[in-house]
């Protein structure tokens, strides 16, 4: 028996209908697959790398995020002596997702307010800062959906790219998500 427009779902919880919408939700999930992918693929590069299977890489990383994966995998790859060029680009394009951490975090980790910013949200912080204060960072945080929507197809465009690379200096040797 599935739930009406109306009805929510016994586990649903209690949100704030005037800031998330269903999109924000989506959106919200779409972006925190992406750093799953983008860390599948991080754990990839290793095992092929060092001579592992994948399965014993997703072991020994699985406590890491993404970013502490990012930095094994790019000292890995320096060491393992990997030619200069390739680990720069290897670099970059996990610059893209590294540029959005803070964001995933604010998702994962937060919940939302509507923001003083017209059509926008932000992360509601357990710290209260007083009007009166300006934080250092502005208004920085307040996202609106075109911000999500313009991510997600950041982290999809630059995740495409990187795979297609990958297989082309056979750093892997097929995705595990394309078997």
């Amino acid at each position: 028996m599935s739930a009406t427009p109306l009805e929510q779902p016994a586990f649903a919880i209690k949100m704030n209908s005037e800031c998330l919408t269903e999109r924000h939700l989506l959106l919200f999930g779409i972006i925190i697959q992406w750093f799953a992918q983008y860390e599948l693929l991080i754990q990839e590069i290793m095992a092929t790398i060092s001579g592992s299977d994948l399965s014993t890489i997703i072991l020994l990383t699985r406590n890491l995020d993404f970013d502490n994966k990012r930095q094994a995998l790019l000292k890995l790859l320096y060491r393992g002596k990997v030619p200069l060029n390739q680990y720069d680009r290897i670099s970059i394009y996990l610059r893209v997702p590294y540029n959005f951490t803070s964001l995933r975090n604010h998702i994962a980790h937060a919940t939302w307010v509507q923001s003083k910013i017209p059509n926008s949200i932000q992360p509601n912080w357990i710290l209260k800062i007083p009007e009166s204060v300006e934080p250092l960072c502005g208004d920085l945080n307040a996202y609106t959906i075109d911000d999500f929507e313009h991510v997600a197809q950041t982290l999809t465009t630059n995740h495409k790219q990187f795979l297609d690379y990958l297989l082309e200096i056979s750093l892997i040797q097929s995705h595990s998500n394309q078997r």
